[in-house]
Protein backbone atom coordinates (compact mmCIF):
# COMPACT_ATOMS: atom_id res chain seq x y z
CA UNK A 1 0.00 0.00 0.00
CA UNK A 2 -0.89 2.47 -0.02
CA UNK A 3 -3.62 1.55 -2.15
CA UNK A 4 -6.78 3.52 -4.24
CA UNK A 5 -9.25 0.69 -3.67
CA UNK A 6 -9.57 -1.84 -0.87
CA UNK A 7 -11.95 -4.55 -1.03
CA UNK A 8 -13.32 -5.57 2.60
CA UNK A 9 -15.21 -8.52 2.27
CA UNK A 10 -14.65 -10.69 5.10
CA UNK A 11 -17.32 -13.85 6.41
CA UNK A 12 -19.79 -13.27 9.38
CA UNK A 13 -18.59 -15.89 11.03
CA UNK A 14 -16.05 -17.97 10.49
CA UNK A 15 -15.16 -19.50 14.14
CA UNK A 16 -11.83 -19.10 15.42
CA UNK A 17 -10.52 -16.63 13.27
CA UNK A 18 -13.40 -13.58 12.55
CA UNK A 19 -16.80 -12.83 13.91
CA UNK A 20 -18.01 -9.75 12.43
CA UNK A 21 -19.53 -8.40 15.19
CA UNK A 22 -16.34 -8.14 17.25
CA UNK A 23 -13.89 -8.43 14.55
CA UNK A 24 -14.76 -5.93 11.50
CA UNK A 25 -13.71 -2.78 13.66
CA UNK A 26 -10.52 -4.23 13.75
CA UNK A 27 -10.21 -4.47 10.15
CA UNK A 28 -11.73 -1.33 9.51
CA UNK A 29 -9.36 0.72 12.04
CA UNK A 30 -6.77 0.01 9.67
CA UNK A 31 -7.97 1.33 6.32
CA UNK A 32 -6.70 4.98 6.59
CA UNK A 33 -3.11 3.30 7.08
CA UNK A 34 -3.62 1.48 3.66
CA UNK A 35 -5.68 3.93 1.33
CA UNK A 36 -4.39 6.87 -0.09
CA UNK A 37 -5.65 10.26 0.23
CA UNK A 38 -9.00 9.96 -1.68
CA UNK A 39 -8.86 6.23 -1.69
CA UNK A 40 -12.06 4.20 -1.42
CA UNK A 41 -13.17 1.12 0.77
CA UNK A 42 -15.87 -1.15 -0.38
CA UNK A 43 -17.15 -2.72 2.81
CA UNK A 44 -19.43 -5.84 2.47
CA UNK A 45 -21.51 -7.15 4.79
CA UNK A 46 -23.80 -10.66 4.69
CA UNK A 47 -25.23 -10.89 8.02
CA UNK A 48 -28.99 -11.01 8.14
CA UNK A 49 -28.68 -10.26 11.52
CA UNK A 50 -26.41 -6.91 11.39
CA UNK A 51 -28.13 -4.17 9.11
CA UNK A 52 -25.82 -1.70 7.07
CA UNK A 53 -25.66 0.96 10.09
CA UNK A 54 -23.55 -1.59 11.91
CA UNK A 55 -20.58 -0.61 9.27
CA UNK A 56 -22.01 3.18 9.09
CA UNK A 57 -21.26 2.83 13.20
CA UNK A 58 -17.88 1.23 12.74
CA UNK A 59 -16.51 3.18 10.28
CA UNK A 60 -17.62 6.41 12.65
CA UNK A 61 -16.33 4.85 15.68
CA UNK A 62 -13.42 3.82 14.26
CA UNK A 63 -12.08 6.30 11.47
CA UNK A 64 -14.13 9.23 12.60
CA UNK A 65 -14.93 11.96 10.21
CA UNK A 66 -12.08 11.05 7.34
CA UNK A 67 -13.96 7.82 5.92
CA UNK A 68 -16.64 9.50 4.21
CA UNK A 69 -19.76 7.74 3.48
CA UNK A 70 -20.40 7.80 -0.40
CA UNK A 71 -23.29 5.41 -0.89
CA UNK A 72 -25.37 1.86 -0.79
CA UNK A 73 -24.41 -0.32 -3.54
CA UNK A 74 -27.75 -2.23 -5.19
CA UNK A 75 -27.36 -5.50 -4.86
CA UNK A 76 -27.54 -7.32 -8.72
CA UNK A 77 -31.25 -8.45 -9.69
CA UNK A 78 -29.71 -12.12 -8.98
CA UNK A 79 -29.67 -11.36 -5.18
CA UNK A 80 -32.52 -9.41 -4.85
CA UNK A 81 -34.42 -9.82 -1.64
CA UNK A 82 -37.83 -8.36 0.12
CA UNK A 83 -35.90 -7.29 3.15
CA UNK A 84 -32.34 -5.68 1.76
CA UNK A 85 -31.44 -4.81 5.55
CA UNK A 86 -31.28 -8.77 5.93
CA UNK A 87 -29.16 -9.14 2.57
CA UNK A 88 -25.91 -8.47 1.00
CA UNK A 89 -24.85 -4.99 2.17
CA UNK A 90 -22.03 -3.12 0.09
CA UNK A 91 -21.12 0.10 1.35
CA UNK A 92 -18.85 2.99 -0.58
CA UNK A 93 -16.18 5.06 1.64
CA UNK A 94 -13.35 7.47 0.74
CA UNK A 95 -10.81 8.76 2.89
CA UNK A 96 -10.74 12.21 3.38
CA UNK A 97 -7.83 12.75 5.52
CA UNK A 98 -8.09 16.40 7.88
CA UNK A 99 -5.24 18.67 6.75
CA UNK A 100 -2.44 18.30 8.58
CA UNK A 101 -1.84 21.78 9.99
CA UNK A 102 1.69 20.97 12.25
CA UNK A 103 3.17 20.45 8.81
CA UNK A 104 3.04 24.01 7.87
CA UNK A 105 6.23 24.79 8.97
CA UNK A 106 5.17 27.10 11.44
Amino acid sequence: GPFDCIVVDPPSYQKGSFVAKKDYGKVIRRLPSLLNDNGYALLCLNAPEMDSDFLLEKVMEECGAEMVFVERLENPSTFESAFPERALKVLLFQYQPSDDVSSDGA
